[in-house]
């Protein structure tokens, strides 16, 4: 019976010091990690970080994909607007009307050498053609200025006026000049070239232009006419010269 007692008593010591030692080892580890994980240098990058924190700064995806499909549109927007700009330029350049020179005369020109001054009367001949087959051309106000060797011969102002498709229309212009300050040497030279059938001359047409296909009306232009170096004796044989016409051009400064 005794030596049951102490068998029983040696099994439960063991038992004892079998969970003191498990519990030794386990107290042991656990500092271990602790004291690796503190000390290891790559462990900063095992350390979880709350979801709030590491999105700090951060777009949220649909603003981002807001901001693309707004930037695509802004992109497609401006597209379609310069095909339809650049289209609708070519469209009115197409229908540009043709300007020639038809006639030309000079009824007076008189010049008083001691006050520098200068009165002249001329007639222009103007033919403005409408080569379109499908669009009448609608003019605004029009501005005429001739000019030779720098003198001022005449400017006008025309009555806005309407075009056919495939229709020619004559202007006859009379422009008179009183006592406008001239050069006297540049009216001297002006004054050779008329005696000599030398003469040569400028004519400037501005104003607006529109389109109008049936019922639709587009949006006027300026443009300018250009007719540079003119030769008299040219338009005196029937020659007509053609102008230059451009779209978003204003006449020369007179001043």
């Amino acid at each position: 019976m005794a030596e049951l007692e102490s068998k029983s008593a040696f099994v439960k010591n063991s038992s004892i010091n079998s969970v003191g030692k498990s519990g030794r080892r386990v107290a042991f580890e656990i500092p271990f990690e602790n004291n690796h994980q503190s000390h290891s240098p790559y462990h900063n990058h095992n350390i979880e970080t709350p979801v709030d924190e590491f999105d700090t700064g951060h777009y949220h995806p649909c603003c981002l994909a807001c901001c693309a499909w707004s930037c695509l549109a802004v992109f497609i927007f401006v597209v379609i607007f310069l095909f339809f700009g650049i289209s609708y330029l070519a469209f009115l350049k197409s229908g540009m009307p043709k300007v020639n020179v038809r006639t030309f005369s000079i009824n007076k020109f008189q010049v008083n050498y001691n006050s520098h001054k200068m009165d002249a009367n001329i007639n222009l001949g103007l033919k403005f053609s409408n080569k379109n087959e499908e669009f009448k051309l609608l003019y605004g106000p029009l501005f005429v200025d001739v000019i030779s060797e720098g003198v001022k011969l005449g400017n006008t102002k025309l009555k806005g006026f309407s075009q056919m498709p495939r229709n020619e229309t004559d202007l006859d212009i009379t422009m008179t000049t009183n006592h406008e300050i001239v050069n006297n040497y540049a009216a001297d030279e002006l004054k050779s070239d008329i005696s000599a059938y030398e003469m040569v001359f400028d004519v400037y047409i501005s104003g607006n232009i529109g389109v109008q296909m049936g019922g639709l009306h587009m949006i006027n232009v300026p443009f300018l006419s250009t007719c540079e170096q003119i030769k008299k004796m040219d338009v005196d044989y029937g020659r007509k010269p053609e102008c230059d016409i451009k779209m978003f051009s204003f006449r020369p400064s007179t001043n």
